[in-house]
């Protein structure tokens, strides 16, 4: 085979096979035989990190702090005050002071909504039942303005919490219907009659007496802008607004019936 006909990927592949042979020879020889560690020198060794001093003990001795027993800094005299550790036995029984807000009484249930007198959330209790507030207290009775728990102490009623009208926001205006419009009694225009006699009227027909809807009471003016009021206030808003409405719808009720007038 000539030279000539050997292409560049020939020569390459005889130029690898040429260069493992003589790694070969050289292995067989010795090469990488010889290999030792260098001896340690000390300037190529990197410095350890230099330590913090020490600091000093921050505590002293417990007898250089007799004055905080002696005048103890928590207190407003600087004198010492007993106390004592109740066990969990000798815990005392929370004190029931609530306000009864809300009664709810329905055939099948019976609940009341009392609130703490310092303020805060309402708690529902239902009738034979407890609050988690106050376990020893159960309510027992329950009437449309009053509430009886029994407890420890005995027996405490409730009173239902009434509107002093301080804050709150003004009724709410209710718009009276218009009243009907009543036809002029009179014989009808004769133009209406078509021929024959006219049929007599009917007691439909009748004019009838109606009877002036009461004035409303004059609403209050509009209180000044109040802040937010809390759930229970705007309970008890709400509740003062139905009663409101129900003593008018008592009114009303309490007219006479309208006659109509015989003719």
């Amino acid at each position: 085979m000539r030279a000539e006909t050997f292409g560049p990927r020939s020569w390459l592949l005889f130029a690898l096979a040429g260069w493992a042979l003589l790694f070969a020879l050289l292995a067989l020889g010795g090469l990488g035989g010889h290999v030792a560690l260098l001896p340690d020198d000390p300037e190529q060794a990197a410095r350890l990190p230099t330590l913090r001093p020490a600091s000093p003990e921050r505590l002293g001795v417990l007898g250089q702090y007799g004055e905080l027993t002696a005048r103890p800094p928590f207190y407003d005299n600087r004198r010492p005050q007993p106390f004592f550790i109740s066990g969990e036995g000798e815990a005392q029984a929370p004190s029931f002071d609530f306000v009864l807000t809300s009664v709810l009484i329905t055939p099948a249930f019976r609940m009341a909504i009392v609130q703490p007198a310092q303020g805060g959330e309402g708690i529902r209790i239902r009738q034979g039942e407890a609050a988690s507030a106050a376990p020893q207290w159960t309510l027992v009775d329950l009437q449309p303005r009053s509430a009886v728990f029994e407890g420890p102490e005995g027996r405490r009623t409730l009173e239902l919490r009434v509107f002093n009208g301080a804050g709150g926001q003004a009724p709410t205006a209710i718009g009276r219907p218009p009243a009907p419009v009543v036809p002029p009694a009179g014989p009808a225009p004769a133009g209406r009659v078509s021929g024959g006699n006219a049929a007599p009227r009917s007691a439909s027909s009748e004019p009838v007496a109606v009877t002036p809807a009461p004035p409303e009471p004059p609403t209050a003016t509009e209180a000044p802008e109040s802040p937010a009021m809390s759930t229970e206030e705007q309970m008890d808003a709400i509740r003062k607004r139905i009663e409101a409405r129900r003593a008018q719808m008592r009114q009303q009720q309490a007219q006479p019936p309208a006659t109509p007038n015989n003719q």
